[in-house]
């Protein structure tokens, strides 16, 4: 019997790309090849290979220089993933940072904003630079620059996190709203609404945000939830242990691998509409707060010092939509998320979501949607599984 070839995967686990790095290299062993993958769980500090096991090639996510050492010490094949140290001469599959940037600007740009910034700190590690490079064509590609906070050089990371957090919010003041912001990372996202809330800027109404990362936890968990770009990690897994397994078979020459950015996901920071009428900004706002709570178009009048007929007519000029097809647009866009990132029954969902009952969800799913939302909530999850 031919025994499984043992492949050893170093990496921390805390955030959702790695974690479906290694989700990837499961099903890649899953498929029928003949692999037995494995995480040294006691020696992720020290990076140190198990003793008295004979292994025959590593993936790694190396983010420190010391760890890049040790793999380069490693006398059996090692595959990186992930963007640190690309100048190092191991064979890599990474994601594509720069279409990762492109991405997320070119969502802030459909909102219609014509102010477009960047945050992010690269630790001298070169990933965030070239997100910031993918921001900047995007822009430029509609006449526009983006207004960026300094990357700091190379340098301890605590030192360049007080000195972002210290900037941060002046930095944030000085952009005239509404504007939209690209943050390099999730945590950056979520550091970054928290400095727009010190600054007493509104997301989204004066400040759009999006993130790349994609995390599952944080940006759902997030207030408002973070719209973010999704780093394609299950695929990069698998590309590396299939770059690997080939390597091992001598059918495959060592190589670096690049794979593009996954979904964008938005979420209600970035879910804004530009205008420059107050009334309908005022409409937008209200409902926006209180689409949830059974509203009507009545209330909207409410809060809003305009009659009926000429705020219809100005809101379907700056939006494309009447008004209460933008109050159903907000509880489909809620319900939405929750559908994804809960498991909440459709039925309390419905009720959370300003829908009189469940059937009447149902109703709108279907005929906005195409599909019933335990439907939509499959289809979602499915696609996840094949990532």
């Amino acid at each position: 019997m031919v025994r499984p070839r043992r492949v050893l995967i170093f990496t921390d686990l805390e955030h959702t790309a790695r974690r479906q790095m290694v989700q990837g290299v499961g099903r890649f062993a899953r498929e029928g090849h003949r692999w037995q993958p494995m995480i040294p769980w006691a020696d992720l500090d020290q990076w140190a290979m198990p003793e008295g096991i004979n292994v025959d090639g590593v993936i790694a996510f190396p983010n420190t220089r010391e760890r890049i050492d040790i793999l380069l010490g490693l006398q059996c094949p090692v595959v990186c993933v992930g963007p640190h140290f690309p100048e190092v001469s191991l064979p890599r599959v990474d994601w594509d940072d720069e279409l990762a940037g492109r991405m997320a600007a070119g969502h802030i740009l459909g909102l219609g904003m014509r102010r477009i910034a960047f945050v992010g700190v690269d630790f001298g590690l070169g990933y965030v630079a070239k997100r910031l490079r993918g921001s900047r064509l995007e822009a430029a590609t509609h006449g526009l620059k983006v207004h960026a906070l300094e990357l700091e050089p190379g340098g301890h990371r605590a030192d360049k996190v007080a000195a972002v957090a210290r900037n941060e919010v002046e930095w944030l003041k000085s952009i005239e709203p509404p504007f939209g912001v690209v943050a390099a990372t999730d945590i950056t996202g979520f550091d970054l609404l928290n400095a727009l809330r010190t600054a007493e800027i509104a997301v989204p109404e004066q400040a759009a945000v999006i993130s790349i990362g994609g995390d599952n936890v944080l940006c759902p968990f997030s207030d408002p939830a973070l719209s973010s770009v999704e780093l394609p990690g299950e695929q990069v897994g698998y590309q590396a242990a299939r770059l690997l397994d080939g390597w091992l078979d001598k059918k495959m020459s060592a190589k670096a691998i690049c794979v593009p950015p996954g979904r964008l996901v938005a979420r209600r920071s970035s879910d804004i509409v530009v205008t420059n009428d107050e009334m309908v900004r005022r409409a937008l706002l209200f409902i926006r707060q209180h689409a949830t709570r059974s509203i009507r178009v009545c209330d909207v009048l409410t809060a809003v010092p305009l009659s009926r007929r000429p705020l219809e007519l100005r809101f379907k000029r700056d939006t494309g939509r009447t008004l209460q097809k933008e109050i159903l647009r907000v509880r489909i866009v809620r319900a939405k998320e929750m559908l994804i990132d809960t498991d909440l029954p459709v039925a309390e969902i419905a009720i959370r979501c300003g829908f009189s009952e469940p059937q009447r969800m149902t109703e709108v799913f279907g005929r906005e949607l195409g599909q019933a939302p335990g439907a939509f909530r499959q289809s979602h999850r499915l696609a996840d599984d094949r990532r």
